[in-house]
């Protein structure tokens, strides 16, 4: 039956709805002067040309390049800022000039605040889409760099479904066939 959780973990998922989805689709914007949408990523098996089907797209207008003294003011930047305000659930000045402290405390903020109430015992609906990563890189002398789940998390699992925010390693296929 469509639409009726069959499941314990489609259960689970229906009532708490915290559940984090993600896109295949990749994105990038540069300076708002050059914009990158498609599926492909940036490595040997997405570019190869023979390997795994991918698209990519590339916008710029030669006419609105950066400079050092400011950013671009055409399309490009005006998509950019309506995803930000799309991503933060309101449009603020600061998204103008992101690369301002202000912004990226702002955004930060944002996505902190997010993360709390994604892990918090009740869900409730998000005003907005901003998430930090669930994993982040260690600082810590002898081990800088490496990767571990994102502070908060229970054993590194994500709420609800339990998943390994790291994942796990496949014992039947080396990882080279698997990346």
């Amino acid at each position: 039956r469509l639409g009726i959780p069959s499941s314990k973990d489609e259960r689970i998922l229906a009532i708490t709805r915290r559940h984090p989805v993600y896109v295949h689709s990749k994105m990038m914007i540069v300076d708002d002067e050059v914009a990158r949408i498609g599926s492909a990523n940036i490595n040997q098996r997405s570019l190869d040309g023979c390997r795994d089907s991918e698209i990519m797209t590339t916008y710029w207008h030669e006419d609105y390049l950066a400079t050092d003294e400011s950013i671009p003011h055409h399309d490009i930047h005006g998509y950019r800022l309506h995803i930000w305000a799309s991503l933060a659930g309101f449009m603020d000045n600061s998204f103008r000039k992101p690369n301002d402290r202000e912004c990226v405390k702002l955004m930060n903020s944002i996505a902190q605040r997010n993360w709390e109430i994604y892990l918090a015992e009740e869900s409730v609906d998000m005003t907005s889409h901003l998430l930090p990563s669930p994993f982040e890189f260690m600082v810590e002398a002898g081990k800088e760099g490496e990767l571990r789940p994102r502070r908060g998390l229970y054993k590194g699992r994500f709420p609800d479904t339990h998943g390994s925010v790291l994942g796990a390693r496949w014992k039947i296929l080396p990882e080279i066939l698997t990346t």
